[in-house]
């Protein structure tokens, strides 16, 4: 009996204590500096993008040899004999040499001597009308990106830039009508570097337990490099849509993982002939990585700390009261309740084999 009334006695001054000298939260140091960059996060990513190229060669003549391909501006009349032939129009279009359109029933002995070994079929031009056959070509790119994003945090929104590098690699493309012996057309280069840089705009539509769902618009500009003659080419901007899939480790890391398409185009202007080709590269991208949002607060100075929710902490030197957190940001937990063994020991994978796994 004596031992429960002195418990009590003890709780009693105890509680009175706290309600005497409870903490101001106006006496709890908050870095303001911290407090401003809470609002941002950064994320950087890498993944996948497939890039489908198409165009058509309206108003063209498209032209092959053995080894060549080339288009000629159609004027609506026949080519004649002798007329001009640009190549590379995918991405550098130059005025090659003239050519002269040889009749290969011409030959200068019987056709039925061995047509094979006629030396002038060698450099005969096949000739198809574009405009009349619908003639272009496609075909499908991949890339591999590494992506740099900021962006600034209020509520459900947000608003940021971000810097885009692709190492990009260029495949043949098909031509768009089968049956005429059409080559694949080969660019003159396989690989490339690709630069860009957008604006983001976001809202988050969706949590469910740790999973952030937000929808993203990107605005940019596209730098396809070096392999693009930028003297005839014509880039407009880009626009971009998806879906950021955000895995919440904590309140300050996530894993995203963001599908999303690009719709971009652009043109090649042929010199001298006031004509240019369209040119649609619309990209799929599956784009994955880490965002970090800056905390507010610092670690707690104590190695020992691993309290998982955020608790005070008193500076033994100063006596200033401030608020830390016990857990690295990437650490996995439930801010509410803690989950540093969410797992018993007995279930670990490493003592699974274990009689006694403790």
């Amino acid at each position: 009996m004596k031992f429960r009334l002195l418990l009590y006695l003890v709780i009693c001054s105890v509680t009175v204590q706290a309600q005497e000298y409870p903490i101001d939260p106006d006496d709890i140091y908050r870095s303001p500096v911290r407090a401003v960059l809470n609002q941002f996060s950064i994320t950087v990513t890498t993944g996948y993008n497939s890039t489908k190229y198409s165009h058509d060669l309206s108003g063209f003549w498209y032209l092959q040899s053995a080894t060549e391909q080339f288009i000629s501006p159609n004027t609506g009349e026949p080519l004649g004999t002798e007329f001009d032939v640009y190549n590379n129009w995918f991405n550098n279009p130059a005025l090659s040499q003239a050519v002269v359109l040889i009749d290969t029933f011409d030959v200068p002995y019987p056709p039925i001597a061995n047509p094979v070994n006629n030396p002038l079929l060698l450099r005969d031009l096949q000739a198809y009308n574009a405009d009349s056959l619908g003639l272009g070509f496609e075909g499908k790119s991949w890339g591999i990106p590494i992506n740099l994003g900021v962006r600034y945090n209020y509520k459900e929104f947000r608003v940021g830039f971000g810097l885009g590098l692709e190492f990009h690699t260029v495949k043949s493309l098909s031509p768009t009508v089968d049956g005429l012996n059409i080559r694949n057309y080969e660019p003159d280069f396989k690989k490339a570097v690709f630069f860009s840089y957008y604006l983001n705009l976001g809202y988050r539509f969706y949590d469910f337990w740790d999973w952030s769902f937000a929808g993203e618009i990107e605005i940019g500009k596209q730098n396809m490099g070096k392999k693009f003659n930028k003297g005839l080419m014509n880039q407009g901007v880009f626009f971009n849509l998806g879906v950021s899939i955000e895995k919440n480790l904590s309140e300050y890391f996530r894993i995203v993982i963001k599908p999303s398409y690009d719709f971009k185009n652009y043109t090649m202007s042929v010199p001298e002939t006031g004509l240019s080709v369209q040119h649609k590269n619309p990209t799929f991208k599956v784009n994955f990585g880490v965002s970090i949002t800056i905390p507010e607060i610092r670690r707690s100075p104590m190695k020992s700390d691993h309290v998982q929710l955020k608790h005070l902490y008193t500076d033994p030197q100063t006596g200033r009261v401030e608020e830390v957190r016990g857990q690295p940001i990437w650490k996995k937990q439930n801010p509410k309740v803690g989950e540093n063994h969410r797992k018993l020991w007995r279930y670990k994978f490493k003592n699974r084999k274990k009689l006694n796994p403790y």
